[in-house]
């Protein structure tokens, strides 16, 4: 997984007793049966469709509890 942040640290996060908020996007990509051809860096692209929020993450938990794996 991956989060873009904005430029300004103090933004990343804002917080109240109604709500969390998280600035930008994540996004994520299963590495699952990849074979990494070096021990320092592998490049590893991520689809931009690949946007991690409530729906993907019942997505990924819905297979790893059905199949075991992502």
């Amino acid at each position: 997984m991956v989060v873009t942040l904005p430029a300004d640290e103090a933004t990343w996060v804002g917080h109240s007793q109604d709500a969390l908020v998280l600035r930008r996007c994540g996004y994520w990509v299963s590495l699952r049966g990849l074979a990494m051809q070096n021990e320092t860096r592998e490049r590893v692209m991520i689809p931009p469709n690949n946007v991690f929020d409530p729906d993907a993450l019942r997505v990924l938990m819905d297979k790893v509890r059905t199949e075991g794996r992502v």
